[in-house]
């Protein structure tokens, strides 16, 4: 089994950040759950991670970052378990997680276009889950539920490639007044562990 690991935050080294705690978690009860498991991890805000960017050069010129975004789809293509942990940014996906999109979803390899339109090219094996942190609370909160534009950005890209499950796992509402952060945090982590229990049992 192969699983691929997505870390989208900007301070992936900072062991206190939810999403990194999450990582963390993962790592742990994926190594209990399914210890001869192939993981790639891929942490986004790395500078050891090369993510090419849409520029004038790469798209004049798109032979200059083709061999790295085949990297990329074939690592994701191959996983057959996909967790991206990201915190919210402004009601959407942080910007290199973006860049990281913009190099997965590319015509011909991940979907098509035909007479009827976009058809996507994955076989909708996988098992993909976004996990999301968030200060406030976009499920419930009637202020935010109209902004909580990310998971849906998620879910459209995947569904393009063909994928159309998405377990949405959370941890809200850590910064409002009033919540338990460590509880919230520890509860998504039970989530967490229940939801590998079931994708890799």
């Amino acid at each position: 089994m192969k699983i691929l690991l997505i870390n989208a935050h900007p301070d992936y080294r900072n062991t206190a950040r939810t999403i990194n705690q999450l990582n963390a978690h993962a790592v742990a009860e994926i190594k209990r759950l399914a210890p001869t498991a192939d993981v790639d991890q891929l942490t986004l805000y790395d500078p050891a991670t090369v993510l090419p960017q849409i520029t004038e050069t790469s798209l004049m010129h798109p032979d200059t970052v083709e061999d790295r975004q085949n990297e990329l789809i074939e690592q994701w293509k191959a996983a057959d378990v996909v967790l991206i942990m990201m915190p919210l940014h402004n009601f959407n996906v942080v910007t290199k997680l973006k860049d990281y999109i913009d190099n997965i979803l590319i015509a011909n390899k991940t979907f098509k276009y035909t007479a009827d339109g976009s058809v996507g090219l994955l076989d909708g094996k996988q098992h993909v889950a976004y996990i999301q942190s968030s200060g406030s609370d976009y499920e419930h909160d009637i202020r935010y539920i109209n902004a909580d534009i990310a998971p849906h950005y998620v879910r459209t890209i995947l569904n393009f490639m063909g994928i159309s499950q998405m377990t949405l796992i959370r941890a809200e509402g850590l910064d409002l007044v009033g919540n338990d952060k460590a509880a919230i945090v520890e509860g998504t982590k039970r989530e967490l562990s229940g939801y590998l229990a079931d994708v890799l049992g």
